[in-house]
């Protein structure tokens, strides 16, 4: 299975790659074989003190217990984290790139790009309107190495 998720889908990704499929479910351990995290929101830690707090009610436990960035993925999904240049904001992963790099390296095999310098969290998805989209042409040669 490959797995693509943009924003609160980026986070579902990276919850997938968290999920130990063998010893939950009994399926195998490399059911997912690559995931694209697409501006993910890997580090909740921000949302308590966001304008969306009224609503999540989110507490430290569930914060913690629900951000990829501080799970362990036990598997070996090739894991391409997809970030645009000019994002902004507490949910982007501009200044959390290098953590997650940190965090994730030892788990899965990763590669972080961040070179989508002129896109930002919305405008990113606008590669998969037509075939010849940048991040298309990365998730394709991923699946499809020549």
């Amino acid at each position: 299975m490959e797995w693509r998720g943009h924003s609160a889908g980026g986070h579902l990704t990276g919850m997938l790659l968290a999920t130990n499929w063998e010893h939950d479910y009994g399926l195998p351990s490399n059911l997912i074989r690559a995931a694209f995290p697409i501006s993910g929101l890997f580090d909740l830690r921000p949302f308590p003190f966001s304008w969306l707090q009224p609503k999540l009610q989110f507490n430290l436990e569930q914060v913690m217990r629900n951000s990829p960035l501080f799970l362990e993925c036990p598997g070996d999904s090739k894991v391409k984290v997809l970030v645009g240049g000019d994002e902004s904001g507490e949910i982007s992963q501009r200044g959390n790139l290098q953590t997650i790099r940190n965090t994730f390296v030892s788990r899965v095999l990763m590669q972080i790009h961040q070179n989508f310098q002129k896109k930002h969290h919305f405008d990113l998805l606008d590669d998969f309107l037509g075939k010849g989209g940048e991040i298309t042409q990365l998730i394709t040669q991923t699946m499809n190495p020549s």
